[in-house]
């Protein structure tokens, strides 16, 4: 009985840049999302200032509650986002790299005096048009290997 693993780092050269931007990404947004929060408590702020409200005042206790929602709004959006776009950079890598992985493996076949058949890659992978190509080189070499 065969068990089907998936390996999603197969070529770290490739796979790991694209999950780095994605966190670089993830972390302008995050880095952003904070700037707009302390903005608007700057603004709040501000407000308070200018309406002259005592420390005391029952607007305060609304004010100190809505801060701190706020802040974690914050923390659990960007947990989220982050989670977000590493699972969706693992992905989009795995789709990536897998195919050239594969695409690698069978032309070191062939070229170490394996068969030539084809090459063939997961529904979903991209660069397909890159295995119906490769095939086709493929189907020559047997072409070639068959004539006397």
């Amino acid at each position: 009985m065969r068990v089907f693993r998936k390996q999603y780092f197969v070529n770290p050269r490739i796979q790991l840049p694209l999950i780095l931007g994605a966190n670089v990404l993830a972390l302008v947004s995050f880095t952003l999302i904070l700037t707009l929060n302390a903005y608007a408590q700057a603004e709040l702020q501000s407000t308070i200032f200018a309406l002259r409200l005592s420390p005391d005042h029952p607007l305060m206790e609304l004010v100190t509650r809505s801060k701190a929602n706020y802040a974690r709004m914050c923390l659990l959006v960007g947990g989220i986002q982050f989670v977000l776009f590493n699972f969706t950079a693992i992905f989009v890598a795995h789709r990536i790299a897998g195919p050239l992985y594969r695409l690698e493996r069978h032309l070191q076949e062939v070229g170490d005096g394996g068969e030539a058949g084809d090459v063939k890659f997961r529904k979903g992978d991209l660069y397909q048009q890159l295995a119906e190509a490769c095939n086709k080189v493929m189907a020559r070499m047997r072409e070639l290997r068959s004539k006397p």
